[in-house]
Parts: C-alpha cells; structure tokens; sequence
C-alpha cells in the first residue's frame, strides 16, 4: 500500500511524523497514541523553558495563550498521588500532563477535540481513581489513635 494510501486509511486528523533526531511528542488521535512532530506552541514552550528558564507550566501557559491549566485534584498537591495538569491549546485541543510527586508520568497531545471525552474517560479517570484507591487504602490502614473515655469525676 503507498503510503498516501495508508495516511488516508488511518482515521483521525493527519498528523506530521516527527523528524529523526528532532522533537517528538505523543498524541492520542482517533483512539490510538502515535509520536508526532510537536506542534509550534509546543517548542515555543520547550524553549522558553530551556532557554530562559521559566518553569514548565508557565511556559506551556503562555505558549498555548491558556493563562490558567485545569489541574485535578484541586486540594493541595503535597498531599495528591497524582496531579493532572490540562491546557487548551491554540487549535482547539488539549494538552495534559499527569504527574507525581518525582516526575511527569505522562505528557499527551489531544489535537482533535472530538477524541478529548475518550481520551478522558479512558486514561484520566482511571489515573484520578487509582489516586483515590490510594489515598482511601491508606487512611483505612492509619494507625488509630485510642479513644478516650469519658470520666466522671466524683464530686
């Protein structure tokens, strides 16, 4: 099959393959994650962050023009397994990171706003109820402080 054949049989929008040697990044695009050639607002990020050294998440702000990321678990982050940070992007699609307390686990492109409710439901839930497992298998497994009793003094 010619590979004009084989761009059109793949559903979803088209997508740049990255350059050898160049950035990449992962994209989830009709229900399949790909490595594609980075968006420009991406590697405009990508350089204000190496560069100029502004933290990541400001970056990504204000190369995508989305001044405030969605991020879940809104209680404080000291205490979240995990967090999912979400961008709008110029294009109309998303960009989302879920990290942990170390590292970004996973980094996703979702260009096409029709795959964002899959894409959410198949891979963010799952992540935010694994944090809420978590958390609730350890408060079942807490130590327990004794009650104490309540004493009548003798008057």
């Amino acid at each position: 099959m010619a590979e004009e054949e084989r761009a059109e049989a793949t559903p979803g929008l088209a997508l740049e393959p990255p350059e050898p040697g160049g950035e990449e990044l992962v994209t989830y695009s009709a229900g399949r994650f790909v490595v594609a050639a980075p968006p420009s607002w991406y590697l405009t990020a990508l350089r204000a962050a190496e560069e100029r050294e502004v933290p990541w998440p400001q970056a990504v702000a204000d190369a995508t023009g989305c001044p405030e990321a969605r991020l879940l678990p809104i209680d404080d982050l000291r205490r979240a397994d995990l967090a999912v940070w979400c961008w709008l992007t110029p294009e109309g699609g998303r960009y989302v990171e879920i990290v942990d307390a170390t590292a970004c686990q996973l980094a996703v492109y979702v260009p096409d706003p029709a795959d964002w409710p899959a894409f959410w439901a198949d891979f963010v839930v799952p992540a935010l109820q694994l944090q809420l497992l978590a958390a609730l298998h350890r408060t079942l497994r807490a130590p327990r402080r004794p009650r104490r009793r309540a004493t009548r003094r003798a008057d």
